[in-house]
């Protein structure tokens, strides 16, 4: 071997070098590790909209108390988690609304989208939200509400759908790494309705279709009557930004998406993402095999695919 044969002095630095690399490489996996538990925490307690004790954060996480309260220890020092005197429960710090108002300003996907949500409320003449990732949930941030009917179905900003029972949820999840998505599903899956999807394997299928077609709906899965239908919105290749979608009654939104309303969501979704340079869409483009078949007499419009 090597060490065998090697001059006594050669073996040293050769050992020393190999052992500081190993080290070193350790070293970078435990800090990464760290930094992740750290954004898990911050995650639990956005999706959970209250303080949290420390045992509810650390049985969320399936991890020991010690850990979790070393690392709210030091998010508390930076400011990112603030902690109340009288009932030691744990919330997010004003740190995080330092940062996320700075986000806003380098980012503002709700001023960025508005044109396209309004487009895509006329074109199809139902209700358009705007909504975006929060954990492994997902928030409304922005409607345009249908002026095209008596009555309508309108939703909130600032609510958040329970992710498996939602398109819009679903959307998210499907886009979602592998620990984001098992945080989701290893919670209770709640049947709003007898068409809620709460079997997991289920679910996990549905994200893999998700990802290759592009879209989902949730006919009659949260409430009796509405459906909803969600498109995903990209960045930087493959990374979710945001999701489109239409809600509205079953009988004008059906489960099996109308050809006009999907081309709508598809093809303001694709003319956004290509801006934040997401390419997922492209796919979909002319020639592809799964593209959904138009509706006869739907004229096409300027900038169609």
């Amino acid at each position: 071997m090597t060490n065998e044969t090697a001059p006594p002095s050669q073996t040293g630095i050769v050992t020393g070098q190999r052992r500081e690399r190993a080290t070193a490489t350790d070293n970078d996996d435990v800090a990464v590790q760290s930094v992740g538990t750290s954004f898990r925490i911050l995650d639990e307690l956005a999706a959970a909209g209250r303080p949290l004790r420390l045992t509810e954060i650390a049985n969320a996480l399936h991890e020991t108390k010690a850990k979790v309260h070393r690392h709210l220890t030091t998010l508390r020092q930076i400011g990112a988690v603030e902690q109340d005197g009288g009932t030691e429960r744990y919330r997010l710090g004003w740190k995080l609304v330092q940062l996320g108002e700075s986000v806003a300003e380098q980012f503002n996907l709700r001023e960025i989208a508005a044109p396209y949500l309004t487009a895509i409320r006329d074109e199809t003449r139902e209700t358009a939200l705007l909504a975006v990732p929060v954990g492994w949930e997902t928030q409304v941030i922005s409607v345009a509400d249908n002026i095209y009917a008596r009555v309508f179905i309108s939703i909130k900003p600032g609510n958040r759908p329970l992710p498996h029972a939602a398109a819009q949820g679903r959307v998210v999840l499907a886009f979602s790494s592998p620990d984001v998505v098992e945080r989701a599903l290893v919670r209770d899956l709640f049947r709003l309705t007898p068409h809620t999807i709460v079997d997991r394997a289920v679910l996990r299928e549905r994200f893999a279709a998700i990802r290759e077609r592009l879209w989902d709906t949730a006919d009659c899965e949260i409430i009796e009557g509405v459906n909803t239908l969600a498109v995903p919105i990209l960045r930087d290749g493959n990374e979710l930004a945001g999701v489109f979608s239409i809600v509205g009654l079953s009988s004008k939104i059906p489960g099996v998406p109308d050809p006009h309303q999907l081309e709508v969501l598809h093809r303001h979704a694709r003319l956004l993402s290509e801006s934040l340079n997401g390419m997922a869409y492209r796919k979909l483009l002319p020639g592809a095999d799964n593209e959904p078949q138009r509706r006869r007499g739907r004229p096409r419009e300027s900038g169609q695919p």
